[in-house]
């Protein structure tokens, strides 16, 4: 096993030729105002005991009125913090830290804290950004991109395996033996590219644990996935969903924006295709429209995850079934 297999938040959502059903944070009402921190920990420890295996949060770091209605954003490391305190086991994933807007040594100090306060539950989405009023604000040159997030990532991993690494590069140097106080357990923590940040697939294999995408084209989709997996380490692919959950359970699909409106066999139909071409985690975005995220988390927990389950039941049914 390597070590990233280890890795609690890893080996519970992840499994090749398998997928798991996560979701995305924060919930929201029908205007996009997040629900109240004590209803978002009550639908989260919910779906924890539902068979969700993740719990993903964005990082934007500014807010324009021109982006128009968006869902409440809190700073992702404090956010999911707070969660990990309040759950025991489902995996906390971030979609997508900005690695170009944040410096190195913070992302990888919080990282390890919040890996070692959940106890290894940290799955680090990392992205180049897309917001063109951010990268001034941080006085980032955008035609330098590619490199500085290479630059990152490199900066980070070393960050991670050592107390006194030795780091030069375009971002910061460190002297006299500094380096971070606390590492994490397997001084690594699983880290996912968003898109393509900027990056050929070939340096996205080689230097990431997994891949983060978009909802596309089923069949393009299924072109980048037979792309991806033909690796020698098996390094998962998992991307958002959009689900508006109809109360007709066989209600067939009506495509919406980053997702569908149906019912739930249709679902469990369309999960088990992106399950075939090599899909490992999906992140379902609920809407809540005419019903209550409580009563579609039943739904999905009672009719949905047991097709898909987390890996400690799929073992266990395996086990059974054995004996």
């Amino acid at each position: 096993m390597t070590t990233i297999q280890k890795h609690n938040g890893f080996k519970r959502t992840f499994q090749q030729g398998h997928l798991t059903l996560g979701l995305t944070l924060p919930f929201d009402n029908s205007e996009h105002i997040a629900l109240s921190l004590e209803h978002q920990v009550d639908l989260a420890q919910y779906a924890e005991t539902l068979g969700f295996t993740s719990l993903f949060v964005r990082d934007s770091p500014l807010y324009s009125p021109h982006l128009g209605n968006v869902t409440t954003n809190y700073d992702p490391f404090v956010f999911l913090t707070y969660l990990s305190a309040k759950t025991s086991k489902i995996a906390l994933g971030t979609s997508s830290i900005v690695a170009t807007l944040r410096h190195p040594i913070h992302i990888a100090k919080a990282a390890t804290s919040l890996d070692l306060i959940s106890n290894e539950r940290l799955l680090l989405g990392v992205a180049t950004g897309d917001r063109s009023f951010e990268f001034p604000a941080f006085k980032v040159n955008t035609n330098h991109l590619t490199e500085q997030f290479q630059t990152a990532i490199t900066s980070i991993n070393d960050l991670w395996k050592t107390h006194s690494p030795q780091i030069s590069n375009s971002i910061f140097e460190l002297y006299e033996d500094a380096g971070l106080q606390i590492l994490p357990k397997h001084k690594h923590i699983p880290m996912f590219a968003t898109g393509y940040s900027k990056q050929n697939m070939s340096w996205l294999k080689k230097h990431m644990d997994g891949w983060m995408f978009y909802p596309q084209d089923f069949q393009q989709q299924k072109k980048l996935l037979l792309d991806w997996h033909q690796n020698d380490v098996f390094k998962p692919f998992m991307h958002p969903l959009v689900i508006d959950l109809s109360v007709n359970p066989n209600e067939l699909v009506k495509p919406i924006k980053g997702g569908y409106r149906l019912g739930r066999n249709t679902l469990i139909k369309i999960l088990k295709s992106y399950e075939r071409i090599g899909t490992n985690h999906i992140m379902l975005h609920l809407v809540e429209n005419e019903r209550t995220y409580k009563n579609i988390l039943t739904e999905v927990g009672n009719y949905i995850i047991p097709h898909f389950p987390p890996h400690e039941l799929q073992e266990e049914k395996n086990y059974d079934t054995i004996r």
